[in-house]
């Protein structure tokens, strides 16, 4: 780093001077050092570059006082510290506060297997969400869901979020609300963007499948819970409120009729 920064004209010491912050702060120092890296390779001011990473080491302090007040609280540890830290300073620099990620915390540990993970990754989805200029308030009760049942996979939500936008979809607290029942009843996520505009709002309604853990097969399938619709998509399923997608029908007659 030192020479990196002598090659940009900005004094090693300067350049050094946040990771030797960070590394006296408990929080790691390499991630420090890489935002350093990138300023100086983007020819930021070296006032500038300081500013940033101080204030990332500040983030990540914050984020490691949350990961040591979980372990206090007996929840199981983070399975990635570098990683966890990192989302959980993205999630701060996006709006996220300490209240927030105390509500997180707690519903974690009042939950039966709760971990820091969870919790992690429950403030990540808020993040993200703020991020894409979903309040905090609306998107919390989805980030509650998943504090309580435990990490989603990494941009599962957000990914699902933008394509809903991108198929038209308005209302975000039907958006939130149904990813919410869905995470709570353990339920998968995918299949829940109609991209054929036959369920209100581009979204495929889960609330009747009701909360079915006990089934045999893969956690969150659908095996054995909907019969002849099982593997059909929701243009393929043909109800009383949404007919097949024109052109739709016999193949999914076809399909219907396998045994």
């Amino acid at each position: 780093m030192s020479a990196r920064a002598t090659e940009r004209g900005v004094p090693a010491s300067e350049a050094l001077a946040p990771v030797a912050e960070a590394a006296e702060r408990g929080v790691p120092a390499e991630l420090v050092a890489a935002k350093v890296l990138e300023g100086l390779s983007k020819g930021v001011p070296p006032a500038r570059i300081v500013a940033v990473a101080r204030d990332l080491t500040d983030r990540l302090a914050r984020a490691d006082l949350l990961l040591r007040d979980a372990q206090r609280a007996g929840l199981a540890p983070v399975t990635d510290r570098n990683a966890a830290l990192g989302d959980l300073g993205t999630a701060v620099a996006a709006g996220i506060g300490r209240p927030d990620l105390d509500a997180l915390l707690a519903t974690a540990r009042s939950s039966r297997g709760g971990s820091a993970d969870a919790v992690v990754s429950a403030a990540h989805v808020l993040g993200e969400l703020v991020h894409r200029g979903v309040p905090t308030a609306d998107a919390m009760p989805l980030g509650l869901a998943i504090a309580r049942d435990g990490p989603r996979p990494g941009g599962e939500i957000p990914a699902l979020f933008d394509a809903w936008r991108a198929e038209g979809g308005k209302d975000t607290r039907a958006f939130l609300d149904e990813a919410a029942r869905r995470v709570g009843n353990g339920r998968k996520l995918d299949g829940m963007v109609d991209p054929f505009g036959l369920s209100p709002e581009h979204l495929v309604n889960d609330k009747a499948m009701g909360k079915d853990r006990d089934r045999e097969g893969l956690a969150g399938s659908d095996v054995g819970k909907h019969g002849a619709d099982q593997g059909l998509t929701p243009g393929e399923r043909a109800d009383k409120a949404h007919p097949a997608a024109p052109g739709l029908e016999v193949s999914a007659e076809k399909r219907k009729g396998k045994k």
